[in-house]
């Protein structure tokens, strides 16, 4: 699913975010069509984590494209 958020828990620290870009997760067989539409739809690469390294109950971490669990959550970090 596609959010847009202001900072993320990654790994026990606070993360901020570019509220411009959004936060997508994935399984691992449409990661590579996920990060191909995030750098056509926003022309940057994200920064990528293991979904399971995201520390947020309130997130929904089901890949965008199938709804199955995400594998790999796609954001853009403030001041990288």
């Amino acid at each position: 699913m596609e959010q847009m958020m202001k900072s993320i828990y990654i790994e026990g620290k606070e993360v901020e975010l570019q509220e411009e870009f959004p936060v997508r997760f994935a399984c691992m067989e449409h990661f590579d069509q996920e990060l191909d539409e995030y750098v056509n739809d926003y022309e940057v690469a994200p920064d990528t984590y293991a979904a399971q390294a995201v520390e947020a109950e309130a997130v929904n971490k089901r890949c965008r494209a199938c709804g199955e669990p995400g594998k790999i959550v796609l954001l853009r970090e403030k001041g990288l």
